[in-house]
């Protein structure tokens, strides 16, 4: 476990005597699992089928594991492909997760959680939010009829609604001790990534990840090169799955960083940053969304950019080509 690993949760990361202890619950949780995905095969959970076609970007594990970049990849994709995509998004620790909210392409809202308006800025495509992926998703085709595909972000057991394509997005690391809940973090076993169309690895060489020009989050046309801050001392803030691989990132990048890690979707608080006034506060973009409201000339976003190895883009291209045919 690295230094900046988190601690909340800390056995689900590792084999030692809390999980061993749990293990028959996570037997029964995985004998449930199935149960459930079955009774969903058999008909008697009942599923709905949208008259557009679903993609589902989503993982077996708790927590983050970068579902949003390849969102945003996908998006893009789609619409050189010419489709009009648009996300479904439960809007986790939003004000509308019991709820259904439309947001216009670009539209920001305070209530509708980190990750939704992150998604507005990268994806500029209409989106909507809430628990309920069927009722969502009959929402925004009809607020927005020009909508050709649906992207949900996290859906993966979310089996009420039908999908015509699987991806499952792989972090390493977030695995943890391979056990499913509550022994470990897993939500469904493993097995379930050989019934997915696409596993994208994270960390791998399918997947070429770089920092970008970071951005100052009180004034966003002032940008400077990551190695910029290179020699002085700064400071690291990350609420999310796994903030440990933002700071490590940024120690690869040849930074000298103080981290703080907070809980994923932390909202953060004017408080949280008024001791850090002395030094640059490197921030990810999730996390910025949530800053905007007491940014100061300190606090620099550094966005992160992935890009698909050739066989992989190529690979996705013809899912989508096949999968979407029609």
């Amino acid at each position: 476990m690295s230094k900046h690993e988190r601690s909340k949760g800390w056995w689900l990361w590792s084999i030692n005597p809390i999980s061993v202890a749990l293990w028959p619950f996570s037997f029964l949780f995985c004998i449930l699992v199935h149960v459930r995905i079955r009774l969903y095969r058999w008909h008697w959970f009942k599923s709905f089928k949208l008259d557009k076609p679903v993609i589902i970007v989503g993982n077996i594990s708790v927590g983050g594991t970068g579902k949003t970049p390849v969102v945003q990849i996908l998006v893009n994709l789609l619409k050189e492909q010419g489709r009009t995509p648009a996300i479904l998004t439960r809007g986790y620790k939003s004000d509308f997760e019991a709820d259904t909210l439309l947001l216009e392409p670009g539209q920001h809202s305070e209530q509708a959680g980190d990750e939704a308006n992150m998604l507005a800025e990268l994806c500029d495509c209409p989106m909507a939010l809430g628990a309920d992926r069927v009722k969502t998703a009959q929402a925004l085709l009809k607020r927005f009829p020009q909508i050709d595909v649906l992207v949900a972000d996290d859906g993966l057991q979310h089996y009420a609604l039908q999908r015509d394509m699987e991806i499952a997005v792989f972090q390493p690391g977030a695995y943890g001790n391979g056990f499913c809940l509550p022994a470990g973090p897993l939500r469904e076993p493993q097995s379930r990534l050989r019934q997915v169309d696409l596993v994208i690895e994270r960390g791998s060489q399918q997947v070429h990840e770089r920092f970008g020009q970071c951005w100052n989050l009180q004034a966003p046309d002032l940008t400077r090169a990551l190695d910029s801050f290179c020699g002085q001392a700064v400071y690291a803030l990350a609420g999310i799955g796994l903030p440990h691989v933002f700071f490590e990132g940024l120690e690869k990048a040849g930074l000298s960083i103080q981290s703080f890690a907070f809980s994923d979707h932390h909202r953060f608080q004017e408080q949280d940053i008024q001791a850090l006034q002395d030094r640059p506060i490197l921030v990810t973009h999730k996390d910025a969304v949530k800053l905007r409201g007491f940014a100061s000339d300190n606090i620099w976003v550094v966005p992160l950019e992935l890009e698909l190895s050739d066989d992989l883009q190529y690979h996705l291209n013809h899912l989508l080509e096949s999968k979407l045919r029609g």
